[in-house]
């Protein structure tokens, strides 16, 4: 079975656990990164400096991106060893390495940024090659320097795939997010509603895609590979 085809049969199994892992772990993040977002690029707007608010608001987005995918690669981690899946080893799973994460996602995402200003390019490869520093530290428990080599190596074998797979729900995501925007906003028009709407939205998209990386990564990984050699000795 392909880690899409895996991705989507663990999304429909564990949809109400992927609601509940959106409500308690992944609102709360995204609450605070539109918090910081707007308060940080405050002074840019009032100055009227559009670019750096576009910088800042990139910035806190990366950093948010490695941290909400722990719980789903957790859960899909699970999943792949056993076909079962526990709400509170997920979430776990999820906050045993998020300060690592958070540091490293700092950096990173200061370089994405920064790379991102010369001609953009250099920002998606740097993107794409350290996507997997969170599938590193949930599946392998490999963080900092150990975690970064992972996903480096991770993301120069599979770069072209995970490039796909990206920009393919980023479309399907950008496609959903604006009928949910006019569907909200013709009910109501107000923010807290729909930015919780949005962010529900976008999270059960990009949960199938944080599958399909951890499904990727596993079968990469050394977890994987022992998993399938002790499946055999089984046999």
């Amino acid at each position: 079975m392909t880690p899409i085809q895996e991705a989507l049969r663990l999304f429909r199994q564990r949809f109400w656990w992927i609601f509940l892992v959106l409500i308690l772990y992944v609102i709360p993040i995204q609450l605070l990164y539109t918090l910081a977002v707007n308060y940080t690029t405050l002074p840019f707007q009032l100055f009227g400096i559009p670019v750096w608010t576009a910088m800042t608001q990139a910035f806190f987005m990366f950093i948010c991106l490695f941290l909400i995918q722990l719980p789903f690669i957790s859960m899909a981690f699970q999943y792949a060893q056993n076909r079962e899946v526990r709400l509170g080893k997920t979430l776990i799973g999820a906050l045993d390495p998020m300060f690592s994460i958070y540091i490293m996602g700092i950096f990173l995402s200061l370089f994405i940024v920064i790379g991102s200003l010369l001609f953009i390019v250099p920002g998606v490869i740097l993107m794409i090659l350290f996507f997997g520093i969170s599938c590193a530290a949930v599946i392998e428990e490999k963080t900092w320097w150990k975690g970064l080599k992972q996903s480096f190596l991770f993301g120069k074998e599979h770069f072209f795939k995970l490039l796909g797979w990206i920009v393919l729900f980023g479309i399907i995501d950008l496609i959903a997010s604006f009928v949910t925007y006019l569907l909200v906003y013709s009910i109501t028009g107000l923010y807290l509603v729909l930015n919780l709407s949005l962010i529900m939205v976008n999270g059960l998209i990009f949960s199938i895609l944080f599958f399909v990386v951890a499904f990727y990564y596993y079968d990469w990984s050394d977890a994987g590979i022992d998993s399938a050699e002790f499946g055999f000795l089984l046999r």
